[in-house]
């Protein structure tokens, strides 16, 4: 019994370092990127473009049968593109000032036993990339090859599609339910807009219901623009664990976690005099293997509250 306890203890304090490793090079992640989408900024900023960016919405239409899509509502025309790009940043900043102000900021989470905390952003976000990853692995084994689009330039990757899809997928669809809903219980203002930034904290059917209807909307956009089908399933997790961080923790949080994840790719491209580090390598094994850990001790221990 006691080299039982002993191979236990061994195992827990090595899941525990490669977990407090991940969540420590997590929040160096998130505050290389968005030092990184600032050098993108005001290199966009201070050159002459001409575009015209749609600014939409998510929805459903019949089109024989269902299908998700995207509704322009207006389009950001030449300079005042650049106005929304500040102030996606300006979101994206006041989102990890939020983060970083927490208890459950990466930087001090290490200190704690990372176990017996509830899901936090951090434990989130590592079992998402865990979950995509597996997927990743699963359909290459099969030998299928995903259709993988040309991405924009990275401002928009990495700055504009957090805050716009956020926007259209997790404020107005589950957003705007739970703010009618709260309404028609004749709650105060404040704390209506509260919520939004704060989150509500816990979940109950209704915001289950929605967090599950606005992520198969918001994969099948995906699907329909750009990928293929096999871009369902990462894009479902995704908004799962998305929807999970807005309703717990408010729009904020929601868009920083997308930022880290469409960030990932770019602060990974690290060389000096012409060697390239294989950053993404790195992070892509301690974070999936951390992930693997926090989705099973999830799956163990930890119960949603649901009301």
């Amino acid at each position: 019994m006691k080299e039982k306890s002993s191979i236990s203890k061994k195992i827990f304090v090595v899941a525990s370092a490669i977990g407090r490793t991940s969540i420590l090079i997590l929040g160096v992640h998130i505050t290389a990127a968005i030092i990184l989408s600032l050098f993108y900024t005001f290199d966009i900023i201070f050159k002459r473009i001409t575009t015209a960016y749609p600014f939409f919405i998510l929805i459903v239409k019949y089109e024989n049968g269902l299908k998700a899509d995207i509704l322009p509502l207006f389009y950001f025309i030449d300079n005042y593109f650049k106005i929304f790009i500040i102030f996606s940043v300006l979101i994206i900043f006041f989102a990890v000032i939020k983060l970083f102000s927490m208890d459950e900021n990466p930087f001090k989470l290490i200190k704690e036993n990372i176990f017996t905390k509830n899901l936090s952003f951090s434990h989130i976000f590592l079992i998402i990339f865990a979950l995509e990853t597996m997927y990743s692995i699963i359909i290459t084994l099969l030998g299928i090859t995903p259709v993988i689009p040309k991405l924009p330039h990275p401002i928009i990757v990495m700055v504009i599609a957090p805050v716009e899809e956020e926007i259209a997928a997790r404020l107005v669809l589950i957003g705007i339910p739970l703010i009618i809903i709260d309404l028609i219980k004749k709650k105060n203002i404040s704390n209506i807009f509260k919520e939004i930034t704060v989150g509500w904290g816990e979940f109950n059917k209704v915001s289950i219901f929605l967090i599950v209807m606005s992520s198969i909307i918001f994969a099948q956009v995906h699907v329909e623009y750009g990928w293929d089908i096999w871009k369902f399933l990462p894009a479902f997790i995704a908004g799962i664990g998305l929807g999970v961080v807005f309703v717990k923790y408010g729009f904020l949080l929601a868009v920083l976690l997308h930022f880290a994840l469409n960030s990932l790719p770019y602060i990974s491209e690290f060389s000096i005099m012409g060697y390239n580090f294989p950053l993404i390598i790195i992070f892509g094994y301690l974070y999936s293997i951390s992930g693997f850990i926090f989705l099973l001790a999830t799956l163990l221990k930890y119960r949603p509250k649901i009301t």
